[in-house]
C-alpha cells in the first residue's frame, strides 16, 4: 500500500464525518453532496488499488460492488429531498446495496467455492438468531419487511462467506481485511434497521451505522490490492 491510498481513505473518512454532522443538523442538500463525495472517494480508492491487483477479475467485481454501494448511498440520502417519492427512492437504494452485496458474494465464492460447505449453515444460524432479535424490535410490514429480510440474509451470507475464507488461507491479508469489512457492514445494517424501523429510536445508532458502513467499504476497497 502507498501514501496516496491512505490519503484518499483518510479524506473519505473526513468527508463522511462532516456528512454525519450535516445530516444530524438536517442540512439534507449539503449532506447529499457530502455523501456523494465520500462515496466517490471509496470508488477512487478501489481504482487506485486495482493498479496493484494480483487478481484482475476479483478487482473488477469488487469495483462493481463499490459503485452500486455509492448508488445506494446517494439514493438513501436523496429520499429526504424528493417528497412523496422518498419511499421509492429508499427502496431503490436498498436494491442497489443488495446488488453490490451480490457482486461481493460472487467475488468471495469464486475464490474458494468449497467454503460454502460451512458458510451456508453458518449463515442459516446467524440469520435465524439475528432476525429473531431484530424482528422483535421493529415495526414494518408488507413488501418492505419481506425485502428487508431478504437483504439482511444476503448481508449475513456475505459476512459468513468472508469469515469462511479465513481457514482456507489464514495468511492472506485480503481475506482478513474482507472479513473485517464484511462484519462491519453487517453490524452497520443491523443498526440501520433498528434505527429506521425500531419501536424505540436510538439517535446514536445513526452515527454508528454510517461510521461502520464507511469503514467496511474502505476495508473492502483495500482488498483489491491485498488479495493474493
Amino acid at each position: 500500500m502507498n501514501v496516496l491510498w491512505f490519503a484518499v481513505a483518510a479524506a473519505g473518512c473526513a468527508v463522511e464525518a462532516v456528512f454525519i454532522v450535516e445530516e444530524h443538523r438536517k442540512k439534507m442538500l449539503a449532506a447529499l453532496i457530502l455523501k456523494a463525495v465520500a462515496s466517490l472517494l471509496f470508488i477512487l480508492l478501489g481504482f487506485l488499488c486495482a493498479s496493484r491487483a494480483a487478481d484482475g477479475a476479483y478487482a473488477g467485481v469488487i469495483l462493481a460492488g463499490l459503485v452500486f454501494g455509492a448508488i445506494g448511498d446517494i439514493c438513501l440520502n436523496l429520499r429526504h429531498l424528493v417528497g412523496e417519492r422518498g419511499k421509492a427512492v429508499f427502496m431503490a437504494g436498498i436494491a442497489a446495496f443488495l446488488i453490490g452485496h451480490l457482486f461481493y458474494l460472487f467475488a468471495l465464492i469464486r475464490r474458494a467455492p468449497g467454503m460454502l460447505l460451512w458458510a451456508v449453515p453458518a449463515c442459516a444460524v446467524i440469520s435465524a438468531l439475528l432476525l429473531w432479535f431484530i424482528l422483535k424490535r421493529i415495526e414494518v410490514q408488507g413488501a418492505l419487511k419481506s425485502f428487508g429480510i431478504l437483504y439482511l440474509v444476503v448481508v449475513f451470507f456475505m459476512a459468513s462467506c468472508a469469515l469462511g475464507l479465513l481457514p482456507v488461507d489464514p495468511g492472506n491479508p485480503g481475506y482478513r481485511l474482507f472479513a473485517a469489512g464484511a462484519v462491519l457492514f453487517a453490524a452497520s445494517d443491523v443498526l440501520l434497521v433498528l434505527n429506521q424501523f425500531g419501536r424505540k429510536q436510538y439517535p446514536a445508532f445513526r452515527a454508528m451505522n454510517l461510521s461502520l458502513y464507511y469503514l467496511g467499504q474502505i476495508c473492502i476497497a483495500f482488498t483489491i490490492a491485498l488479495m493474493r
